[in-house]
């Protein structure tokens, strides 16, 4: 069990690479400590008033300059601590375990992967 959960997370590991290295931008505006993650096309949602990203929980609206166009063929994400230094306490700690869209990279093209049956 342990084995194929290593083998899992080794594959999604590598999967993130090439988008990492496909924009340079990503290592340049999210920083060195920060996390990066493929997000498939379940987890961000496109709508009328942008993008929803399912797994945080968090619309990001058009026009928000968090969203910056792609070359790449997947949505990648940067996220960043949800508590801000800025917080009372209470408030810090309720959010000490959440994260929030520091950055959504969104394809320029986006290609549907599902062909009409």
């Amino acid at each position: 069990m342990k084995r194929t959960v290593f083998i899992v997370a080794l594959a999604l590991f590598s999967a993130a690479q090439p988008a990492a290295s496909a924009d340079s931008r990503i290592v340049k505006l999210c920083g060195p400590d920060h996390v990066n993650e493929a997000a498939s096309t379940d987890d961000v949602r496109p709508n009328p008033d942008g993008y929803y990203v399912a797994s945080l929980r968090e619309q990001v609206s058009t026009g928000d300059p968090r969203i910056l166009l792609t070359t790449s063929d997947d949505f990648y994400l940067c996220t960043r601590p949800a508590a801000t230094p800025d917080m009372d306490s209470t408030k810090a700690l309720l959010l000490m375990k959440e994260r929030a869209v520091k950055y959504l990279f969104v394809p320029v093209i986006r290609r549907d992967t599902h062909r009409p049956s």
